[in-house]
């Protein structure tokens, strides 16, 4: 074992009588001693305290807000695509840049479930297509099986009713769900019927539409949708599917033509974007050359990450700062739209301490802004925290300042 010269456990446990305990860590006359030396003394008397430099004491005007980000574990996605024939470049498009997508799933060990419809209500009537027709996170290579289940073709009806046909598919899933449950229940025995019947209703495992997980529907055409019911029915519908207690855990959104007008000459999508707007969901344009960015920004939609964090006061916004917290095994990749990132505190500490901190660009398109009218900060783009972020918002109250 490392010997310790006694002038310096001597001058510690001077520092101890004087300071309180471990607080000697963090005084002043502590700090003559090297950090390695230090750690080894107050190890020796019991303190399992830091090394200085790593507490940050604010002036006590100063406020911080503290949010944690958090996500939906168990998602079902149904994509409905335009089966026209203008299509061909969109589904490949589409196809193409699914990494995009199914890289925030991944990222967040979400539970997810991807199926998807046409919007021809003639030929597939809200059936599932492509092989195999659930893609799920055990699937092999799930990219590729996307990209062929997306390229649906272009010979189905120009008549496009994406709502109508989402609203197909779901019922067909219902039926479908509520088969596998009087299967369950014909199987149970004389003995304890009562109790196996109920068994089935909550514990037969749906293929798709489980119960416990969120609904995300994602509508892809360069058409108006010409479903016959107003928008605000498929809303009460869509919020309802996953039965009482359980609306606003259903999202749409869409690609589409811009509104209210566009320059590839698609047709402004106005009833899509009225029904994300009604739940929450993200709109991109169909009119993009590369939808990579579109298909991250509705992942992140998907996931349930939120953009949106309210300041408690009003803040005095030259002094606003932000930051998120990361733990220190966070990936790479996850941290990369950072403008800087500090990794200091994390050295020694454990794996999953939540020591990274990374300061977020400022600004449009990727950064943050202060909303005034919502008095929030939102994070657009590649900035939006990750799952288990610390959202960290520092700022004097309005009138205040150093």
């Amino acid at each position: 074992m490392r010997k310790v010269p006694p002038v310096q456990v001597f001058e510690v446990a001077r520092l101890l009588g004087h300071s309180g305990g471990c607080a000697a860590c963090y005084t002043r006359e502590a700090l003559h001693f090297p950090k390695r030396t230090l750690i080894l003394l107050l190890s020796l008397v019991g303190c399992e305290c830091r090394p200085p430099g790593l507490v940050k004491t604010l002036p006590p005007d100063v406020r911080v807000d503290t949010y944690t980000q958090q996500a939906a574990s168990k998602i079902d996605v149904l994509w409905v695509i335009d089966n026209s024939g203008s299509m061909a470049a969109r589904q490949e498009n589409l196809a193409r840049n699914f990494g995009s997508f199914i890289a925030e799933f991944t990222r967040n060990s979400i539970d997810y479930r991807i199926a998807v419809t046409t919007t021809d209500i003639f030929k597939e009537a809200g059936r599932f297509v492509g092989t195999p027709k659930i893609l799920s996170p055990t699937t092999p290579n799930v990219a590729a099986a996307f990209a062929n289940n997306v390229k649906v073709g272009i010979n189905g009806s120009p008549y496009e009713v994406g709502l109508e046909a989402a609203r197909l598919s779901l019922d067909l899933q219902m039926q479908a769900n509520q088969a596998a449950v009087m299967q369950c229940q014909t199987s149970c025995p004389t003995t304890n019927q009562a109790v196996c019947r109920a068994n089935c209703e909550t514990n037969t495992v749906f293929q798709f539409l489980r119960r416990d997980a969120y609904l995300y529907l994602i509508f892809v055409s360069d058409e108006e949708d010409r479903s016959s019911e107003d928008v605000r029915f498929f809303y009460r519908y869509f919020e309802t599917v996953k039965g009482v207690g359980n609306d606003g855990t259903v999202t749409t959104a869409a690609i589409m033509g811009d509104v209210p007008s566009n320059p590839c000459g698609a047709t402004p999508g106005v009833r899509y974007k009225a029904l994300s707007d009604l739940t929450g969901g993200e709109v991109g344009s169909i009119c993009d050359a590369n939808f990579s960015t579109t298909l991250g920004k509705l992942a992140r939609n998907a996931v349930g990450l939120k953009r949106k964090f309210a300041l408690q006061v009003k803040p005095n916004i030259q002094t606003l700062e932000v930051h998120l917290r990361y733990p220190c095994n966070v990936p790479a990749d996850q941290i990369a739209g950072c403008a800087s990132v500090d990794r200091t505190a994390c050295m020694g500490a454990p794996v999953d301490s939540m020591n990274v901190v990374c300061t977020p660009k400022q600004g449009a398109p990727d950064g943050w802004t202060y909303e005034e009218g919502g008095n929030l900060v939102f994070f657009a783009g590649e900035s939006v925290p990750g799952l288990s972020a610390q959202i960290e918002l520092q700022y004097y109250e309005e009138g205040k300042g150093p």
